[in-house]
């Protein structure tokens, strides 16, 4: 997957993240019927609102010193798996590995923050 398809705005939830984080990816196999599928769409939304102001914030140098992108970035680096909406008990939810989304998150702030944002064409 190259940056520019990453960066494209046909999602508009998550129109900065990469494929992986497509909700259709999650709900196909883990939706539940009644009250529980309230509660998994709540997490999902929480989780890729996160997600989608980290990434936006972490592509703007500018924005890094901001107190919403350290919150942004505090949530994402905290490892309080007991709080439902924390980054690692999310990412439990959707099946994904809190590591390697973190490098994945870190990767591209650093990328931006040197201006080798070009380096991360196959994310």
């Amino acid at each position: 997957m190259r940056t520019r398809d990453i960066l494209s705005e046909s999602c508009p939830v998550t129109s900065h993240l990469p494929d992986l984080l497509v909700p259709a990816q999650f709900f196909s196999d883990r939706w539940l019927a009644g009250q529980a599928s309230g509660e998994m769409a709540l997490r999902w939304a929480v989780f890729a609102d996160g997600l989608s102001q980290y990434w936006k914030l972490a592509a703007d140098c500018a924005a890094h010193g901001s107190q919403e992108f350290q919150e942004e970035e505090s949530w994402v680096l905290a490892d309080n798996s007991e709080w439902p909406f924390s980054f690692p008990s999310l990412c439990e939810t959707f099946g994904l590995q809190t590591e390697s989304l973190r490098t994945l998150l870190l990767a591209w702030k650093n990328a931006h923050r040197s201006g080798a944002a070009g380096t991360l064409s196959h994310v």
